[in-house]
Order: C-alpha cells, then sequence, then structure tokens
C-alpha cells in the first residue's frame, strides 16, 4: 500500500510540475521549458497508469482471498475457538456463505472425548439422548452426508440456544464420544 501511495503523490507532483513548466513556457516562450513540461506529464501519466494498475491488482487479489472458500479447520477453528488438536479430524464441511440463504453450517468430524469435553464447556448446552431409529436426518436442507444416525442406534444431542431467533448450535455426538455432526446456525 506504502508503494501505491508514494506513486499517488509522485503522478500528482509530476503534474503539477508539468503545468507549471507548460505555464511558464507558455508566457517566457521558450521551447525547452515546453518540452520538459511534455515530458513530465508523460512520465505523469506513466506513475499513474502504474499506481492504478498496483491498486486494482493488490485489490483483486485480497477480493478473491476474501471469496476464497473455508477449509474444514478453518471452520471448526471459528465454531469451536481453536484449532483441531491431534485428535481431532474434518471429514466433511459445508459452510454458511450467505446468512438468510445459506441456513447453517455444517459439520461432521471425528474426535476424541477430551475435545468434546472442552467444546461443551465453551456454552451451557441441553443434553437429549435420542434413539436414531425415529431420527430424521437433515436432507430436506440439500446436505446430503449429514447424517447423524449414522452414529449408531442411539446419540447424544447437545443444543445451545444463542436467542430466541432460532440461532444457536446442535451436536450430535455418538455415544461413544468419538464422532460429532454440528449444526451451527446464525441468521
Amino acid at each position: 500500500m506504502q508503494v501505491i501511495i508514494i506513486l499517488g503523490i509522485t503522478t500528482f507532483f509530476l503534474f503539477i510540475g508539468s503545468i507549471i513548466f507548460f505555464l511558464i513556457a507558455i508566457t517566457k516562450k521558450k521551447m525547452p521549458l515546453f518540452y520538459l513540461a511534455l515530458l513530465l506529464s508523460f512520465v505523469g501519466v506513466g506513475t499513474g497508469l502504474f499506481a492504478g494498475y498496483r491498486f486494482f491488482y493488490k485489490s483483486f487479489v485480497k477480493i478473491s482471498d476474501s471469496l476464497k472458500p473455508r477449509t474444514g479447520e478453518e471452520i471448526y477453528a471459528a465454531l469451536f475457538d481453536g484449532n483441531p488438536n491431534e485428535c481431532t479430524n474434518v471429514i466433511e464441511k459445508q459452510d454458511q456463505v450467505v446468512p438468510k440463504i445459506d441456513v447453517a453450517i455444517y459439520l461432521h468430524f471425528l474426535t476424541c472425548s477430551e475435545e468434546i469435553k472442552r467444546i461443551l464447556a465453551q456454552h451451557e448446552y441441553e443434553l437429549t439422548k435420542l434413539s436414531t431409529k425415529d431420527f430424521r436426518d437433515a436432507d430436506e436442507c440439500g446436505v446430503g452426508w449429514f447424517t447423524p444416525k449414522s452414529l449408531g442406534d442411539s446419540l447424544l444431542v447437545y443444543e445451545y440456544k444463542k436467542d430466541e431467533l432460532g440461532n444457536g448450535q446442535i451436536l450430535y455426538v455418538s455415544k461413544e464420544m468419538d464422532e460429532v455432526f454440528c449444526k451451527d446456525v446464525w441468521d
């Protein structure tokens, strides 16, 4: 960014200098000053174009970097306040790119019971034990791999409600405490 600012200031002073030399060349009728003013104008245009190129190139790189989809590890770190430890492996993910359109973040990961305890200590989760016999998966949201009933004949459901608007987090945890399906809603 410093280079762009310096180029912009240089361009400004080159154009001011060329205007001054043009005025002096016209009033004093000196051709060498006219040529100097013309040269300063061309150099000013060149530095201005280069500054514009640098500005748009850097802007494009920053915007394209910010639009890259997050990795499963980045989503995990954002949801659970920390990078996955060595016992955690993110298997599947679907990020919430646009709130209101993308209903939630979905995450499926393998982990250890110590990590689940760390996650559960972050909020006040309500625990429910469910049989997967009559459990419906989240297929209606278009996430075909989100199948908490694949965790066995029963599972532990930890639910944290952030507010009355339905925002919150649901963790579907295997009874062995080693596999989790997470749905995080932030609308």
